[in-house]
């Protein structure tokens, strides 16, 4: 403590003589004033960024103007396969990753490493639904309890960072990381995102939404250049990446593999700069997806601001055969390749410092510097697991329901365990977890239930229950491969069923089939597969069939006969329980699909012009993937997007639109649900908006609103919409910006796109 000088007490004994001050105010000044002077010379002692009071923009400044040449260029490349290079002399942490979104995965090396069977370190953590089994759900507010019980693990295991969301849009059948995204609608896909962000932020872990942009093929996915035009860009490919930072404040977004109009993504000025920066509003840092940088001084102007990996594993990574005939690239941003661009003037010092700036920003934004993670260990916890239930059953999709068991004529599902006596469970998927696709994503739990398991458990003691394999999934053991083996297996699977009240055939595909890396060969199920469902449903007229996989499949050779029909995707760890759930009937299905679901993959929008020819493809459709497509051309399909049954009915009415009401803090439309059925439900309405008289050529409809309601039966709710000019335009290249024409738009409502039950008309002023 600095001493006080005596003349400070000489002038307050002064005052106290000459004007009479109060004794305690005299105190104050002779004995406080010391502690005050000492308080503001310790305040003033402290470093300026490491005193939490600043703001972080005055911490960033401070710190920067500290930092050497080499140490700020230190700071653009990743120190190891999941951390970024901490500054130790400067205090500045390493920011410590894990692969996401659907749960911690290892972060000791590529997820060929960590997710082998005899992986020398094993990290387990709750494996969640895959993203599209999520939007499936349409409930932004599950998805963002996902985000925050993720974000916990994410601390618990002491890392700093989530690899997700993945907001890519689901452009075509055959992506192979499908499963990974939130569909094909960017509403839908923006919600979830936002929501997904919010969670793990709420836990002071940083996010990465990811793949910026346009990530919507694996083949080729290092050399392929896609041609987009701008309109189509903003309309379909970037609103969630907006939408997450302009609403949640996404702390970092990672760029893509793939060039768009001839430029690798993490070395365009045009989305890194112009749109995410520019006109997004970013303010955090861009990371590069592993191995996805290509030059050194293109890449930092464009703004990317930090390369992974790094240090030697990026090294060994790289040098993989596979990656180099891929045209993989890292090792661009290293210090001395940076500091050397910086001296011979290909790099200016300003640049770099904005690219420090980004990074830096979020490690004081996040909390990361004042209080970093400290490991616990602790994860896949019982709330941990529930929100993981919930996520899987609530994303189960009910495609058909019909084929009555007893003579009641009452429809096959739900089961009823007193009702019935044997159960046949048959499929490559009925006795494994497939928790998820295949590659980075791909979490290690504890636990995870089979579907078998989770029926046993449902049907009771009384209930007899058998188990086929039916047939063996594609490169999962050779022996069952051969047309004999098929044959054999098949038989067994189907006299189990001729034998049993009820068969369930659980089909689909795995991640050696199904991943990143690599797109799905074919829409079709894996060999075998349908021959096994039209076995089964001519032994047993009670089939129910489950989809456990997370693109469209073929259904056309069974469709007609199936009674009842399940859209799983991958539900995680507690895929087997939900689905059990589900089938008797414990839990009503609510999922609708945030896909449409083609009966051949020649139906879709991108057939012809994927996976494109030369390391080029053309995105020929524009804006019209998806239903946007199949609804506007009057194409049939398999299943429309946003439909899904339930054990219940539900009725609309009293559809209320207010014209003056757009832009207001009141709603724009009201409409009412009703349970009619028997059964509490949840049903989840769709609003849609249809432009009339637009100049330009406008898809059908576009979704611009939804609300998952739950109601008991007979009970009603009214549900409100809220919306902007924004939900009524469309972008234009030539004013470089929205457009919303005043006019005669109609609002739609109705449980999928393909289902609209009320009309009106909406003014747009």
């Amino acid at each position: 403590m600095r001493r006080i000088p005596d003349a400070f007490i000489v002038i307050a004994k002064a005052l106290i003589v000459s004007f009479n001050v109060l004794p305690v105010v005299a105190a104050v000044l002779i004995v406080g004033l010391p502690q005050m002077v000492a308080a503001q010379a310790a305040h003033t002692s402290v470093t300026p960024y490491k005193d939490p009071s600043m703001t972080p923009e005055k911490r960033v400044a401070d710190l920067l103007s500290r930092m050497t040449l080499e140490e700020k260029a230190t700071m653009l490349a990743g120190s190891g396969w999941m951390e970024s290079a901490p500054i130790e002399r400067l205090g500045i942490p390493a920011i410590k990753m894990a692969d996401g979104p659907m749960g911690v995965r290892a972060w000791y090396g590529s997820s060929a490493i960590t997710n082998a069977a005899n992986a020398a370190t094993v990290v387990t953590s709750t494996s969640f639904p895959a993203g599209e089994t999520m939007a499936a759900t349409w409930d932004p507010d599950l998805v963002q309890r996902e985000g925050q019980v993720i974000g916990q693990e994410v601390k618990a295991l002491g890392r700093d960072m989530i690899l997700g969301p993945t907001v890519n849009i689901n452009r075509q059948p055959l992506w192979g990381r499908n499963f990974e995204g939130y569909g094909e609608d960017p509403y839908l896909t923006s919600r979830l995102a936002v929501a997904y962000v919010r969670g793990v932020q709420s836990e002071g872990v940083i996010p990465s939404v990811k793949h910026f942009a346009a990530n919507n093929e694996e083949y080729e996915r290092h050399r392929i250049d896609e041609t987009i035009d701008e309109r189509t860009l903003h309309e379909i490919y970037l609103p969630a990446f907006k939408a997450a930072v302009e609403e949640a404040d996404a702390w970092t977004v990672m760029s893509a593999y793939n060039l768009v109009n001839g430029v690798h993504c993490a070395e365009s000025p045009y989305l890194l700069n112009d749109v995410l920066r520019k006109e997004f509003g970013f303010k955090g840092f861009v990371v590069s997806d592993w191995g996805s940088t290509y030059s050194t001084a293109a890449t930092v102007n464009a703004g990317m601001d930090l390369e992974m990996p790094g240090g030697e594993p990026m090294q060994k990574f790289m040098a993989r055969p596979e990656a180099l005939a891929q045209g993989s690239g890292a090792g661009w941003l290293t210090a001395d390749k940076v500091v050397a661009a910086v001296k011979a003037g290909e790099i200016t010092e300003a640049t770099l410092d904005r690219n420090v700036e980004s990074i830096l920003r979020v490690i004081f934004v996040s909390g990361l510097f004042d209080n970093p993670h400290v490991a616990t260990g602790i994860v896949d916890t019982p709330e941990q697991r529930a929100v993981a239930l919930q996520g899987a059953t609530e994303g189960i999709v009910l495609l058909k329901n019909a084929g009555a068991l007893l003579p009641n004529g009452v429809a096959l599902l739900p089961l009823d365990a007193k009702k019935i006596h044997s159960i046949a469970v048959i499929g490559p998927n009925a006795a494994v977890a497939r928790t998820g696709g295949g590659g980075s994503s791909l979490v290690r739990p504890k636990q995870a239930i089979t579907p078998e398991e989770g029926i046993r458990a449902l049907a009771g003691t009384d209930v007899k229950v058998t188990y086929a394999l039916g047939v063996g999934m594609e490169g999962e053991n050779p022996e069952q491969d051969g047309t004999e083996a098929r044959a054999k297996l098949r038989k067994e699977a189907a006299d189990a069923a001729a034998q049993s009240d009820v068969a369930i055939v659980v089909v689909g595909r795995y991640p050696k089939l199904e991943g990143e890396s690599f797109d799905v060969a074919t829409m079709d199920l894996p060999p075998g597969q349908d021959e096994l469902i039209e076995a089964v449903e001519t032994a047993n007229p009670h089939t129910i069939v489950v989809l456990n996989t997370g693109d469209p499949v073929t259904m056309t050779r069974w469709i007609e006969k199936t009674p009842a029909l399940l859209f799983m995707g991958y539900g995680g760890q507690e895929g087997g329980k939900a689905l059990a759930n589900i089938l008797f009937g414990v839990a009503n299905p609510s999922g609708k699909l945030p896909v449409t679901m083609p009966k051949h993959f020649e139906d879709s929008p991108a057939y012809g012009h994927y996976p494109g020819e030369h390391l080029k493809v053309n995105y020929a459709e524009g804006i019209y993937v998806g239903y946007r497509y199949f609804d506007t051309k009057k194409i049939g399909p398999q299943f429309p997007f946003g439909f899904g049954l339930s054990y219940t009915s539900f009725e609309y009415s009293g559809l209320d639109v207010h014209s003056s009401r757009v832009g207001s803090k009141e709603p724009a439309v009201t409409v009412t649900v009703k349970n009619t059925g028997a059964r509490a439900g949840a049903e989840v309405v769709q609003l849609y908006i249809h432009d009339g008289h637009s100049p330009i050529d406008r898809p059908e409809h576009e979704l611009k609103g939804f609300r998952r309601v739950e109601l008991k039966p007979g009970e009603s709710k009214q549900v409100e919409f809220w919306l902007g000019r924004q939900d009524f335009s469309y972008w234009s290249p030539e004013k470089k910006g929205w457009v919303a024409d005043p006019g005669a738009f109609e609002v739609q409502v109705g449980g999928s796109s393909r289902s609209i039950e009320l009309r009106e008309p909406l003014e747009l002023r």
